[in-house]
């Protein structure tokens, strides 16, 4: 008998701004805020932040209200809203489900709650009807992943598709020690001498792999070696990294969710059988993505919307069409975001994987099938030109969408792993 019990996070929350009685709620504080009364705009100004998140996009672009004082406002709510959203999402998703499942309706299930796909590509029919007992009580989902793993299911990014896809085959070896932070999972690789560095020491070394919720975008992550410290099993000190002092910069592979630091020290002689490594890391999060959009694409040459931390410019329009059912449009766009210019430049190619289309009048979608030019590129901002081809009607009068991260967030992830183990050492050849 299949009963689930479904804990909704923020994620699922957008539908609560479709509501009526939040939507009337959202237009009499937008209306409020322009009370000549500063005690009643305060108040509004307050209800509308208090109504969390789930009401951004009930609220109206600033550039399109007619009173300066409301706009600034509207401003101010915004990005605190933005911000709140942001944080909201580094939050690990939950999930609560009870009852006797297949793997696929649990697995769906973990995909409805938590908003992260997963695929099962890689099993077979049988065991996705392969029936399981499941009890989770609000269960972040790397703890969700960690159940099926026990089940003789492995996890893992797959390196051509970003997925998170399940396997049967678990990956050969002894298992890697685990723990979960938030919506983070930190994974360290058993300690591998590498051979004798002199008489009295051996280079030991593991890689450690920080994965994210496959929801999340995350850009780079940034460490120094001196935030390690290797302390073996009945050692009297801490051990630093081989390479202290390094500064390292590393992107996400595997579709992004995942990153991978390599960490060697000088471990004495005699080697323990574990030992513990405690240190950090800080990722770089573009968080709490909204549509920023341009009505009317003629009219939208030389606008400029700001959310969050984002602005977007529409520089330049243009169109063309020779045939009756042909038309083509282009659109230059300047992207700019509060980040130092420096971390910008070094990893903005995730810049161009944000989500732009068209909208017709029927609100289909039209994603740019004519790709992209980088036009400029540096100092916290890039320019791009997208070109739509074979619209089936002018698309002169439609609405121009750019979906855009408004917050890009610094995230202290702390790795602490202990009775990680510490394989034979290798025989060196003569």
């Amino acid at each position: 008998m299949f009963c689930a019990f479904v804990f909704l996070n923020y994620h699922q929350n957008s539908a609560v701004a479709a509501e009526p009685d939040i939507r009337l709620q959202v237009r009499a504080a937008i209306k409020q805020l322009a009370s000549p009364s500063r005690a009643a705009r305060a108040k509004a100004e307050q209800a509308l932040t208090k109504l969390g998140p789930a009401i951004l996009p009930l609220l109206p672009p600033p550039d399109l209200l007619e009173s300066a004082s409301v706009r600034v406002a509207i401003r101010r709510v915004r990005v605190r809203l933005e911000h709140d959203a942001a944080e909201l999402s580094l939050r690990p998703s939950s999930i609560t489900l009870a009852g006797d499942l297949s793997l696929k309706q649990l697995v769906e299930e973990i995909e409805r709650q938590t908003g992260n796909a997963i695929s099962t590509s890689q099993l077979s029919s049988a065991q996705l009807d392969q029936s399981n007992t499941v009890n989770l009580e609000e269960a972040t989902f790397w703890s969700a992943i960690s159940d099926l793993e026990s089940e003789g299911i492995s996890a893992g990014f797959d390196k051509e598709t970003g997925l998170l896809t399940l396997r049967s085959d678990s990956p050969p070896g002894p298992a890697s020690t685990t723990a979960i932070d938030r919506s983070f999972r930190i994974m360290a690789a058993p300690f591998q001498p590498q051979g004798t560095f002199d008489d009295s020491n051996t280079l030991t070394s593991t890689q450690v792999r920080i994965l994210c919720e496959p929801r999340l975008r995350p850009l780079f992550i940034r460490y120094e070696t001196s935030d390690f410290q290797l302390s073996q099993t009945g050692g009297n000190r801490a051990l630093e990294p081989f390479n202290a002092g390094a500064k390292l910069e590393v992107p996400l592979g595997n579709g992004g969710r995942e990153a991978t630091l390599a960490l060697s020290f000088l471990s004495p002689k005699p080697l323990a059988e574990n030992a513990t490594l405690n240190g950090k890391v800080n990722l770089l999060i573009a968080a709490s993505e909204q549509p920023i959009s341009f009505r009317q694409l003629n009219r939208a040459k030389r606008v400029s919307r700001r959310r969050g931390g984002v602005t977007v410019t529409v520089n330049e329009v243009g169109f063309e069409g020779s045939k009756p059912k042909a038309h083509n449009a282009r659109v230059r766009l300047l992207v700019s975001y509060d980040l130092g210019a420096h971390a910008f430049e070094s990893h903005q190619t995730w810049v161009f994987h944000n989500r732009v289309y068209l909208v017709d009048s029927n609100g289909k979608q039209h994603g740019p099938n004519g790709g992209f030019t980088t036009l400029h590129q540096g100092d916290g901002s890039v320019a791009i030109e997208y070109s739509f081809k074979d619209l089936p009607t002018d698309p002169a009068n439609w609405d121009f969408v750019y979906v855009a991260p408004t917050l890009l967030i610094n995230v202290e992830i702390p790795v602490a792993l202990r009775d990680i183990p510490i394989v034979e050492p290798i025989p060196l050849k003569e």
